[in-house]
């Protein structure tokens, strides 16, 4: 896997975020690197998508360390991407964002506002017979499932934050339960039963239910076959999210595997078939 600079604060934004930020970026940038060596000559162009892109640089909290985020990790990989297509809500980071990717390469497109409301925009940017792979990491549940079936018009390979202790599991019953309309509802997607699930299930089961519900959901709406996950935990063990991947190609999901047998601390676990 190839190296990247170190990040240096060049006066721009740099976002605070908890040190957990890292172990999702460990196992974005091995893929990244892994996707496009894999598929650099495989289709007529590989694209990169990322909905919730931050400012491209962020300062872990509780230290001096500066990383990478996820738009600046595609941007740098060795083998580059057709095109990085990148949107960010929050004004001051988008502008942080585009002054950074635009330094490395001033063909992306890069949008400022709600995902939702861009995904069309992106999607249309995305030609037919390419291949794309989607960062998409929400700061809780703020990515509908109706984004998701938009995005899934293009041949695109998902790696997906699912907040389950972070936001699902913690607000369920006091903001989620009687509110048929809320964020978990539009995260899931309209008609899943998850509210009798839960309340028959005893709470160390819960995590796992909703995984397996969400994932059911983007098996039979969306037609992706093959799926992993891995578990994010705090620097000090607690889980806190998923990190879910989707594809339609088991080749795909055995370099995921591979990938993510190597853990940010450099320990190594088999993976199990889990389709």
């Amino acid at each position: 896997m190839s190296k990247l600079p170190e990040p240096i604060n060049d006066g721009l934004l740099i976002p605070e975020v908890a040190e957990h930020s890292k172990y999702k970026h460990h196992f974005i940038r091995r893929y990244i690197d892994a996707f496009t060596t894999s598929m650099k000559n495989k289709w007529a162009g590989l694209h990169y998508v990322d909905l919730f892109a931050g400012a491209g640089i962020e300062k872990l909290r509780n230290s001096d360390r500066l990383d990478w985020g996820s738009p600046m990790i595609a941007a740098q990989t060795r083998f580059p991407f057709t095109k990085i297509h990148l949107c960010e809500s929050n004004n001051q980071k988008y502008e942080a964002l585009k002054n950074r990717i635009n330094h490395i390469r001033s063909d992306s497109q890069i949008l400022c506002g709600d995902a939702k409301e861009k995904i069309c925009d992106i999607v249309d940017d995305i030609p037919d017979g390419t291949l794309s792979l989607a960062f998409l990491a929400p700061y809780g549940l703020h990515m509908e499932m109706r984004t998701l079936e938009i995005l899934a018009k293009k041949r695109t390979d998902l790696i997906i934050f699912f907040p389950d202790r972070l936001d699902a599991l913690r607000n369920w019953e006091a903001y989620y339960l009687e509110n048929p309309e809320s964020n978990l509802d539009h995260c899931l997607g309209t008609g899943v039963n998850w509210r009798s699930k839960l309340k028959h299930l005893p709470p160390d089961k819960h995590a796992e239910e909703l995984r397996n519900i969400y994932i059911d959901e983007i098996r039979n709406k969306l037609g992706y076959t093959h799926f992993d996950f891995e578990r994010i935990t705090t620097v000090m063990g607690q889980p806190i999210y998923y990190l879910i991947f989707c594809s339609h190609n088991e080749i795909a999901t055995k370099i995921w595997r591979k990938i993510a047998s190597k853990k940010p601390d450099g320990q190594r676990t088999f993976n199990f078939d889990l389709d």
